[in-house]
C-alpha cells in the first residue's frame, strides 16, 4: 500500500493559514503534524500558498535548501513548492513549513510551529524509501 499525504488547512488569517497535516497509508494515520502557510492570494507565486487540491509530491535534491525535500509538482502556474523547516509566515515564499504545535512565539500575535527541524526529520522518516507519492490538500479559502 502507498503512503500518501493529506493536508487538512483550518485557519485562515490575512498573514497565514494553518493546519494538519497527516501521513496515511490505508486507513492507519503513521505521522500527523501541524502546518503553517502563506493565505491563499490567487495562487501568486511567492505570497500565496498552492490552491486545495491532489498534487503530485517527490522527494528531491534542493539546491537552495542543500538537503532532499518534498516538492508539490504539476501546481498551475508555480514551481519549488517544498515542504521545509520554517517557524513563522514571513519565511516562507508560498511553501509549507512543519512543526509539531501551534504557539505564539515572536509576540506578532499569529501563531507560529515549534520544532519545525525536527518535525522535518519526523516526516521524512514516516516516508523513508518513497520518491513520490500525492498530497491532498484541504480547505482552501479559494472555494468559499
Amino acid at each position: 500500500m502507498t503512503r500518501k499525504i493529506y493536508i487538512i488547512r483550518s485557519v485562515f488569517l490575512e498573514k497565514e493559514t494553518l493546519g494538519n497535516l497527516f501521513v496515511v497509508e490505508g486507513t492507519k494515520i503513521l505521522f500527523k503534524c501541524k502546518t503553517l502557510e502563506l493565505p491563499y492570494r490567487d495562487n501568486q507565486r511567492n505570497i500565496s500558498c498552492a490552491p486545495s487540491g491532489v498534487y503530485p509530491i517527490k522527494f528531491e535534491y534542493s539546491p537552495a535548501f542543500d538537503e532532499f525535500l518534498w516538492e508539490l509538482k504539476n501546481v498551475q502556474g508555480r514551481s519549488e513548492i517544498k515542504i521545509h523547516v520554517a517557524n513563522f509566515f514571513d519565511q516562507l515564499r508560498g511553501c509549507i513549513a512543519v512543526g509539531d504545535q501551534h504557539i505564539y512565539i515572536n509576540n506578532d500575535q499569529f501563531k507560529d510551529v515549534r520544532n519545525s527541524r525536527n518535525t522535518l526529520k519526523r516526516l521524512h522518516a514516516a516516508l523513508e524509501g518513497m520518491e513520490d507519492t500525492t498530497i491532498h490538500i484541504f480547505g482552501s479559502p479559494e472555494k468559499e
